[in-house]
């Protein structure tokens, strides 16, 4: 049994498929299956994993005749791996040599954790200069509720035990944000942890799942966003409340190029500095419900 099954789908992705592979191949931690699963491409992508894999016998290929969609085959991948971790892989990414080494150090260390993921860095012809996305070093519920999926999907490594005692696989309901309602999931039984480093070099490009379904993944993160207060609001009204005040925070944000909470960023050791916005929703987490107020407030912390 390897420590971890890398699990990477792919579709059309001849462009880019083999720079992913052998960012994978190249890794510092080699105790690895890697299930590459070609969900009926209709370009060379079957043809160069084949290549690959003939060459590398950790490489389990399947090769789907016909298209499923991504969340059938991510699930597909899930019932075949075999590793005590389970580590996503886009077929158009890139990660860093010592990903795996340091996430499975980490994940050994914190019993607690379900997964751990990592900084990306962005790049691509429509980027003048990569972007780096820094996540928070822990992700909890009430991130989840506020922020969205903090937590990058194609860095990420999951614990396999977490998915199989609870029964939890990608979620068809939420198209184009299961990785979104995965992590929903998995926070209510583990932790979810952010190495504080770039570990991923993602692709972006014209053809992204944020770029093409950018209305319909709105219209899923909506929907588990409301999902996971409804668990822990007991009025409906209450829900729609929360929405509505932080979808008037969110806008307020974007207008001023700020986030809608009290935030607390550390520059240096003795540098900090808070941010105060106009409407704060105030929230309180207790004996597993969350009990909302809404306050006004105006001002600056300095």
């Amino acid at each position: 049994m390897p420590r971890v099954s890398v699990l990477m789908p792919a579709y059309n992705s001849e462009k880019y498929i083999a720079t992913a592979i052998e960012s994978i191949l190249n890794q510092n931690f080699s105790d690895f299956e890697f299930i590459i699963i070609n969900d009926g491409s209709t370009d060379n992508t079957a043809k160069i994993v084949r290549q690959y894999a003939r060459q590398d016998p950790r490489i389990k290929f399947i090769d789907n005749k016909k298209n499923r969609g991504l969340i059938a085959v991510l699930n597909m991948g899930l019932d075949l791996c075999t590793g005590e971790y389970i580590a996503r892989m886009d077929s158009d990414d890139i990660s860093r040599p010592q990903r795996f080494k340091l996430q499975v150090e980490y994940m050994d260390a914190h019993p607690e954790c379900g997964v751990v993921s990592a900084w990306i860095q962005k790049f691509g012809p429509t980027i003048p200069r990569p972007e780096i996305d820094k996540y928070m070093p822990t992700v909890k519920l009430l991130d989840l509720v506020l922020y969205g999926s903090r937590v990058s999907h194609p860095a990420a490594m999951i614990r396999a035990s977490v998915l199989r005692d609870n029964n939890i696989y990608y979620d068809p309901a939420y198209p184009h944000a299961e990785d979104y309602a995965l992590w929903a999931s998995i926070a209510q039984f583990a932790e979810l942890h952010n190495l504080q480093t770039v570990l991923l070099d993602y692709r972006w490009h014209d053809t992204n799942v944020s770029v093409v379904h950018r209305d319909i993944q709105h219209d899923s993160a909506h929907r588990i966003q409301r999902d996971l207060l409804s668990k822990y609001l007991s009025k409906s009204t209450d829900v729609q409340k929360f929405i509505d005040m932080t979808h008037e925070t969110n806008q307020h944000a974007w207008l001023f190029w700020i986030l809608p909470i009290i935030r607390r960023k550390q520059y240096t050791l003795s540098k900090v500095k808070y941010y105060l916005f106009e409407k704060l929703p105030f929230i309180k987490i207790q004996d597993n419900g969350i009990y909302l107020f809404d306050r006004i407030k105006i001002g600056v912390i300095k």
